[in-house]
């Protein structure tokens, strides 16, 4: 399934996207219940689909088959199931998963821009953390403070956890991870290089992390998630295009790396890190295509806002 958070008439709810349509889960699954003479599906505990991805991701396999059987009704009645199909033109994508408890973003693990950078691996997965209030979603503006210097689109490969986990072994990876979807590490390059210290500064700027357009589940990817095309795009222009097979440490390092450490909640992003990036500037559109997941798409717009900082940190 492709299931995306969206908003329609003002409500933000969870759905399957289906071709040019979204179903919202939560009035298919209603609508399947009162099919199956359950009155008042609302009032009867675990007889719903919550409408918050977080909430329903910790559901975990109770929701996904209440998300398949809701999926098989609307079939069923040809899409004709009254405010529960939309078209997906008519509908705002939001980031998938608005309130991770963490983005746990993985640097210099693709050999293509490796070879470009001139840098030596670390002998573990070099992992960061991205401030999850930097998410944005599909067609979100990116807003660039303007006097802060050079900023990079970094396009990258990214899973969404599906329940709590610590000291995971590799094996069983697969079993914490809910689906996949595009995240952009977008960064401020010329802060980043300056020190590596103000990393954090450059990675989590508000809109600095556009997530989607969507997730995509496990059995829905393509058998090989180890070789999918990525192409990275600026105003409709091919700028990169590169493979997941040039990634060094798998998912299955990343993450059980991590929860060694760490303490991974249903909702958390884990990136894949980027093939080789490159700049964006005020009025680009920008764009990721994952091959398995879709296109990531986002305006950039400016904002002006104190210089003081950067003269004080030596931007130029």
């Amino acid at each position: 399934m492709k299931l995306a958070t969206f908003a329609i008439n003002g409500r933000e709810r969870i759905g399957v996207v289906k071709d040019t349509v979204v179903v919202d889960l939560n009035a298919a699954y209603s609508g399947y219940l009162r099919s199956r003479g359950v009155s008042d599906p609302n009032r009867r505990a675990n007889a719903h689909i919550p409408p918050i991805m977080k909430s329903f991701i910790e559901q975990g396999d109770q929701g996904l088959e209440a998300a398949r059987l809701a999926l098989d009704f609307v079939e069923r009645k040809a899409y004709k199931v009254h405010n529960a199909v939309f078209p997906l033109e008519k509908v705002k994508l939001k980031a998938p998963v608005q309130n991770p408890s963490k983005i746990v973003c993985t640097g210099l693990n693709f050999e293509d821009y490796r070879r470009i950078l001139n840098l030596q691996y670390l002998p573990v997965p070099q992992i960061f953390l991205k401030a999850p209030s930097s998410i944005i979603g599909h067609m979100d503006p990116i807003v660039i403070p303007e006097g802060y210097g050079e900023v990079y689109h970094e396009f990258e490969f990214s899973c969404v956890i599906s329940k709590r986990c610590k000291n995971v072994p590799k094996e069983e990876v697969d079993e914490v991870i809910f689906g996949y979807t595009i995240l952009n590490d977008i960064t401020a390059h010329n802060i980043e290089l300056i020190t590596r210290e103000y990393q954090q500064w450059a990675k989590s700027f508000d809109t600095f992390a556009p997530t989607g357009p969507w997730i995509v589940t496990q059995d829905q990817m393509p058998p090989d998630i180890y070789n999918l095309r990525m192409v990275r795009r600026r105003n409709g222009k091919v700028e990169c295009e590169s493979n997941t097979k040039h990634m060094r440490f798998h998912f299955d390092d990343i993450i059980s790396f991590t929860t060694t450490f760490w303490t991974l909640e249903p909702g958390d992003i884990v990136t894949s890190a980027s093939p080789p990036a490159g700049p964006i500037e005020l009025g680009d559109t920008i764009e990721t295509e994952i091959e398995g997941i879709g296109v990531l798409k986002n305006p950039v717009i400016g904002k002006k806002v104190t210089t003081e900082y950067a003269l004080k940190a030596g931007i130029r």
